[in-house]
């Protein structure tokens, strides 16, 4: 007995003074340095206890940098009438009921925020480390769990900023349990983390029930945990956040990893990761797929980051050392792992002597579609700037970071697969001509219908019914872009010029163009062809000048479209638009080259009467950018290689 109370006497004298890292977290607490201090006070007294006062060391040591809002009472009235609304099965009419819902609170809710290390409670910071606890060292799923990876794993307090201090662990305890109590029947199954986050995954995957709308939702966003179980559609990032929450409570190890930035189109994404029992992370994106599944194979990553609980050290210093840092880097909580997920390479850029002393941290950038987006720091050392673990076959371009946003200083570059660093760097004194018909790349969705124009054939004829007709032209191959049919030796003339597509193709086609003057625009009669599917699939489709409508037979087989043009007409040019994206050049639209040299130049603007732009006296070896200026915002930079674009 005496020895116990020289043991607890000791240990309570000799934390009377906590290690530098808390003593500096207590101190920034304020007035909520007891709450904090209840908490080291609370697992101190008791030696068993050791574990759970590492685990509050941890989460304290770590507060610095978490967000809430500071008036959470009124976003909580936004989060319950979304909880008692009744959704309806049809996804447009519950985006207008969110929008609506998020219209009568916006004016009310306070966008200040406060610091989670002066409003955490005692008793909130106790219960959560008893809950984690009591899942990982007593449930069925965290058995082959580390402390260390325990604190990132399932300790958490909360899964995103902004999410509401409640008690989430209780009310997620239960929530889409499915088969997941009967896995312990299984000897293969019981104590599997990678079958208890399927199991839960399952339901994930089944409460998504509609997409998520095009163009994204515009209302408050949404991180209360009950209400995105509720929701009848989420983003990424709201189904990653309910996945931590829901299968965290239940002592299932995941976390979060993301891509600040796609380098092949616009947006980030998020997904999760739950680590197994051979110890291998294993990708799973709540919502859509379960763990195991390929998830965006083969999509080019730059860089992926994972979601911490643990403050990144650089970043914070990144922070105190410079006047300005990039949005991405603003999240202090979050640790590169790029090289958990493909082949890497580490890069170094030499910085000009204009801008050296200048900043101490460099980035390099990738494309979003309209702007270079920072996706990974480097620390200047030596005049130059090394960035470790980059993603090979994407397009980087090095940057600082100012007050006015991104200051190239130096030319971009690509990693090969084999990973050489090639630069682009335009050559004024080497000038070409470009032709180009697209200003997006050819995606999975356009390649999958590539094959509908595909023996097509073009048909001319003086009689109504085409029982005179003439073969013009049969598309030999697969069609996934615009193309033109020159008909130089045609010397004939016909009133009535249609397409007739291959059998079940249900005569796809997005537009036509018929010319007697190749150099001059279109001419137009009156549309003919084959009954449409629907009303918003006719013949008229075909010729409207929207390459997002199409024409769509309603047989799969023996569709045509066409045009009678009044009297016989000789046509010197035809040219199509496949069923597509929207994304080829289209006549009569406003439509900018541009070339990369330090900033964006222009090489003018065109309003084509035809399928493609040409430019000449073009300067080589540049990156560059077609705008379309009238309609559509998927927009992508490439090089010109051959005579063809390579879209980076």
């Amino acid at each position: 007995m005496r020895n116990t109370v020289l043991f607890l006497t000791c240990l309570l004298c000799s934390c009377s003074r906590y290690p530098a890292g808390i003593e500096s977290v207590l101190k920034q607490a304020g007035d909520n340095r007891s709450e904090l201090e209840k908490v080291l006070q609370h697992y101190l007294v008791d030696p068993v206890d050791s574990l759970k006062y590492k685990a509050a060391v941890f989460l304290i040591e770590n507060l610095p940098g978490h967000y809430s809002y500071k008036y959470p009472e009124l976003i909580q009235a936004y989060y319950n009438e979304l909880d008692t609304t009744h959704w309806d099965e049809d996804a447009g009419k519950n985006r207008e009921t969110i929008e609506q819902i998020s219209g009568k609170h916006i004016a009310s809710i306070s966008e200040e925020t406060v610091e989670d290390i002066h409003i955490l409670t005692a008793g909130f910071l106790i219960d959560n480390i008893e809950r984690a606890f009591d899942v990982w060292q007593n449930g069925e799923w965290a058995t082959h769990v580390s402390f260390d990876d325990f604190c990132e794993y399932i300790l958490p307090y909360k899964g995103a900023e902004m999410q509401p201090i409640d008690n989430w662990r209780e009310y997620t305890k239960d929530m889409l349990k499915a088969d997941l109590d009967d896995l312990h029947y299984c000897d293969l199954y019981k104590n599997s983390a990678f079958h208890a986050a399927t199991s839960v995954s399952k339901e994930l995957i089944r409460i998504n029930r509609q997409p998520y709308p095009s163009g994204g939702l515009k209302a408050i966003p949404i991180s209360h945990i009950r209400t995105l179980a509720h929701l009848p559609f989420g983003s990424c990032d709201n189904y990653v956040q309910l996945a931590l929450a829901v299968m965290r409570s239940k002592g299932i190890p995941v976390m979060a990893d993301f891509t600040p930035q796609w380098p092949f189109q616009a947006q980030s994404h998020a997904w999760n990761i739950v680590l197994t029992n051979q110890g291998k992370n294993m990708v799973f994106s709540a919502g859509s797929s379960n763990p195991g599944e390929l998830h965006k194979p083969e999509s080019k990553m730059a860089k992926v980051f994972r979601n911490t609980c643990a403050t990144n050290r650089e970043i914070q210093q990144i922070h105190q050392w410079e006047d300005c840092v990039a949005p991405a880097f603003n999240n202090w909580f979050m640790r590169d792992v790029t090289d958990e997920y493909m082949m890497t390479c580490d890069v170094e850029i030499s910085v000009p002597n204009h801008l050296k002393g200048k900043y101490h941290y460099g980035y390099l950038a990738v494309f979003d579609n309209k702007n270079w987006i920072p996706v990974h720091y480097g620390k200047v050392s030596g005049g130059k700037v090394r960035f470790e673990k980059m993603g090979k076959n994407c397009m980087y371009l090095p940057v600082f970071y100012g007050k006015e946003g991104i200051i190239p200083f130096s030319e971009p570059f690509h990693i090969t697969a084999k990973g050489i660093v090639e630069q682009h760097k335009v050559n004024k004194s080497n000038r070409r001509n470009m032709t180009v018909f697209r200003k997006y790349f050819i995606a999975g969705h356009c390649y999958e219908v590539g094959d509908r124009m595909k023996g097509g054939i073009f048909e001319a004829a003086n009689q109504p019914d085409f029982s005179d007709a003439d073969v013009i032209h049969r598309i030999p191959n697969f069609t996934v872009q615009s193309g033109e049919i020159q008909l130089d030796t045609l010397q004939k003339s016909y009133r009535y010029w249609r397409y007739r597509g291959p059998d079940y193709s249900f005569c796809n086609v997005g537009e036509l163009y018929f010319y007697e003057n190749r150099n001059e625009p279109p001419i137009y009669g009156f549309a003919i062809g084959a009954k449409g599917i629907s009303s918003t699939n006719m013949k008229e489709a075909a010729f409207d000048g929207d390459p997002l409508t199409l024409y769509n037979a309603a047989e799969p087989c023996g569709g045509w479209v066409g045009m009678d043009f009044g009297q016989p007409v000789r046509i010197d040019k035809i040219s199509y638009t496949p069923r597509g994206d929207g994304n080829d050049i289209t006549p009569g639209d406003i439509h900018e080259l541009l070339y990369w040299d330090k900033r964006w130049v222009s090489l003018g603007k065109q309003q084509p009467a035809d399928v493609k732009l040409i430019y000449t006296n073009v300067p080589a070896g540049a990156i560059y950018w077609i705008r379309n200026h009238s309609r559509g915002k998927d927009e992508r930079i490439f090089t010109y290689e051959n005579g063809k674009q390579v879209w980076w």
